[in-house]
């Protein structure tokens, strides 16, 4: 176990072999993964993005949903909330520490994120990094935020990823679909076309490049739109970090164009750009039947239509016209959490549970048990039968909780306002007489 304060880099790491022993309920807690069932299992490199003390606690709940023998866990805290890795009553680094589960789990803060600005992709592709400097150690890289759960347990995710050998960088939970969306596309008057097209006058950047090869080339790069939030393949990640260690490379000089643009939301396009305008990763982007579903390895139909179910963009309709109908959770100020932007993403709970099923997604965001508990306590599951049906009811409306001592308090004033009432009358009859 190491931990230490280096300035402005904090860094902990608890390995498998450091740990002597656990807290005695550790076993109950690995949701199975001491067992020895994913011994030749599919393995998973999550890497996990916390901001702040909601999503560092949320992590906790994520963390006992992903840990296991096969998964490498590394978990970067931004700067702004690197303090609360200094405390002592940290609920993450308990966690961590109580019950690792066999894995080696590292926690850093590194990168100070700026939302929407170019930093946002810093620890992804640190995240990228570190993972192909060990890349014998995994079969896919995954990124997510803190407060993100996966629908299925270790061992049966483990064995969807392994008949899915494709890069996601998008889901249909985005306007972008499963595939990233040439930014063209967007109708003339939503904001991502217009932030990066200009109204149609900006042509498409030149990108002038050395390939690995030394040859000078050039590339007309179309942006297209993505997600920050991805799965990508051990090849793809090797070939990135090879490309942005130098300097004159598509990938560098593509990041160059993003920052001396000052062009906005770059998490959700720089990957998918790339992606889309590299011959020999095109084609390990997401294939699906008519109807929308990813298909297996094999190319037979799977039941899977979103890879990350989460809610966002319904304070408007959609760039394509869709208007949204379900109800949504709203934050109480009772919870102590950070209101939703406008455009989400928004908390998840139970009424959810029925898309989520129905989508056959692969993970779940954002949920948090200072909204709805409910969801941490069900998910993960070992098959989608276990997630019940539970949808949205139409025509109803949830009523707000009700304030007794407000109530009571009212109650009490009325009455000794009418008693007042009573004695001032009863003053002026006997005067009277």
């Amino acid at each position: 176990m190491h931990f230490s304060y280096l300035g402005c880099v904090v860094s902990y790491l608890i390995s498998a072999t450091s740990v002597a022993a656990v807290s005695p309920g550790c076993s109950d807690r690995c949701r199975g993964s001491l067992s020895g069932e994913n011994d030749e299992g599919f393995r998973i490199f999550y890497f996990v993005q916390v901001h702040n003390e909601r999503t560092m606690s949320d992590a906790v709940h994520l963390l006992r949903a992903i840990r296991d023998p096969l998964n490498s866990i590394l978990i970067h805290v931004d700067l702004k909330a690197q303090q609360l890795l200094l405390s002592d009553d940290n609920v993450l680094l308990r966690e961590i520490q109580a019950c690792p589960c066999q894995n080696t789990i590292r926690v850093e803060s590194k990168f100070d994120v700026a939302w929407s600005k170019w930093s946002m992709n810093l620890p992804t592709l640190w995240g990228v990094q570190v993972a192909a400097e060990e890349k014998d150690k995994w079969d896919v890289w995954i990124n997510i935020s803190g407060d993100s759960l996966p629908v299925y347990t270790p061992s049966t995710m483990s064995r969807i990823l392994s008949e899915l050998p494709y890069n996601f960088v998008t889901s249909s939970a985005c306007e972008t679909g499963l595939l990233p969306t040439n930014v063209n596309q967007f109708p003339s008057f939503w904001h991502k076309r217009r932030h990066y097209t200009r109204d149609g006058t900006e042509p498409e950047v030149t990108i002038q490049y050395v390939d690995k090869d030394g040859l000078e080339l050039s590339k007309s790069m179309t942006v297209y739109f993505g997600s920050q939030w991805m799965i990508l393949q051990p090849d793809f990640c090797v070939w990135l970090v090879a490309e942005m260690a130098r300097d004159d490379s598509l990938s560098s000089r593509f990041r160059q164009f993003l920052e001396s643009s000052g062009l906005l939301m770059t998490d959700e396009t720089f990957i998918p750009t790339l992606l889309m305008h590299v011959d020999k990763f095109k084609n390990t982007l997401p294939k699906m039947d008519d109807n929308g579903h990813l298909l297996w390895r094999n190319q037979t139909s799977s039941s899977i239509q979103h890879i990350r179910f989460e809610r966002m963009d319904e304070h408007v309709p959609t760039a394509f016209g869709y208007l949204w109908e379900n109800q949504r959770y709203t934050v109480p100020e009772s919870a102590n959490v950070d209101q939703p932007r406008p455009w989400g993403p928004y908390f998840l709970g139970v009424y959810d549970f029925k898309e989520i099923r129905d989508s056959g997604a692969l993970f779940v965001r954002k949920v948090s048990d200072r909204i709805d508990y409910n969801v941490v306590d069900m998910l993960p599951v070992d098959d989608s039968s276990s997630i019940p049906r539970i949808g949205w009811p139409h025509e109803v409306e949830l009523s707000s909780k009700v304030d007794w001592e407000e109530r009571i308090r009212m109650a009490r004033a009325q009455s000794e306002s009418k008693d007042k009432a009573e004695i001032n009358q009863g003053n002026e009859i006997g005067n009277e007489l």
